[in-house]
């Protein structure tokens, strides 16, 4: 019988098992090895079982307690249930391994929990897709969806979802910047970004398949902050530039984004910093969670169309 060899470990596992002697200084090389190096997928699966454990080391969630997920549970039905139920039978549809993956009820049971915590809204349902489908347990995508939405970007899950329509009025002033052409064509063409990035903006680009390309976009979202899905819109939008440039009716193109290659649009984000004016930059990185920012946008002249 043929042994069956052990796959190499990759530097971000090899470095997930090194101790660091500076916390922070172990954080700032497990980004730097995410932004250069990737996670590695399993052989044979299109799949990486290190990857929660990966984003439970960058947001900093201690060991998860079962009990406090089960509690509730335990609660039953939230005065949310029934809208809940009404979205996540159109969650992800498309995606064959989500939907392989992924049960309906689990997902009720992870937003009706998190509707114990707070007042469900539109967008969420896409938001837990993904750490579901990355988690071994519920009770792991419950601690990691929990966390991100409540310390990275509690602004896009207000009632009023401030925080996205802050990071709409951001990708327009971004895009006026980093290509002013394309922003002009489609201004002109009464495009902004309300009506084409809604959904990128809302679900951190969730909304864009493949699942497997967006867990590696996250792995950059969740290592160096929500404020950079903004850039990785604009990304998107650079990728298809000439096909929008050349339609009479760019809308068509924007309605459905391409399908999402996460490497490409992780490349551009990030020449895009440099690109950008310092206090639009501050601005960017703070809109996710800080209220002050929508009085900020208006009084800054990049801020005006």
């Amino acid at each position: 019988m043929r042994k069956i060899g052990h796959r190499r470990r990759d530097p971000i596992e090899s470095a997930l098992r090194k101790p660091p002697i500076v916390v922070d200084q172990g954080l700032s090389e497990l980004r730097y090895l995410i932004l250069t190096q990737g996670l590695s997928n399993d052989p044979e699966k299109d799949f990486c079982s290190y990857r929660p454990y990966v984003w439970c080391i960058l947001l900093k969630i201690s060991p998860i307690q079962s009990k406090d997920y089960l509690a509730l549970v335990h609660r039953g039905a939230s005065p949310a249930y029934s809208k809940i139920r009404n979205d996540t039978f159109r969650t992800l549809t498309t995606d064959i391994l989500f939907q392989r993956r992924v049960s309906e009820t689990s997902l009720i049971r992870i937003l009706n929990a998190l509707a114990w915590k707070q007042l469900y809204v539109q967008g969420l349902n896409v938001l837990a897709a993904p750490f579901l489908y990355a988690c071994g347990s519920e009770t792991q995508a419950f601690a990691l969806f929990d966390t991100y939405v409540h310390a990275c970007c509690p602004l896009y899950v207000k009632p009023m979802l401030e925080g996205v329509h802050l990071g709409l009025k951001l990708l327009d002033t971004c895009l006026k910047i980093i290509d002013p052409t394309l922003f002009s064509y489609l201004k002109g063409k009464l495009l902004m970004a309300e009506l084409y990035g809604f959904a990128s903006v809302l679900t951190l680009s969730a909304c864009t398949p493949p699942l497997n390309e967006v867990l590696i976009l996250w792995d950059f979202l969740i290592a160096f902050g929500p404020h950079m899905n903004i850039l990785a819109v604009v990304a998107q939008l650079l990728l298809i530039r000439d096909s929008i440039l050349a339609s009479q009716s760019p809308m068509t193109l924007l309605r459905t984004f391409p399908p999402l290659q996460a490497k490409k649009v992780i490349t551009l984000a990030v020449s895009f910093v440099s690109k950008l004016p310092e206090e639009l930059y501050d601005l960017l990185v703070r809109h996710t969670y800080d209220e002050t920012v929508s009085d900020t946008i208006k009084t800054l002249r990049f801020g005006r169309f």
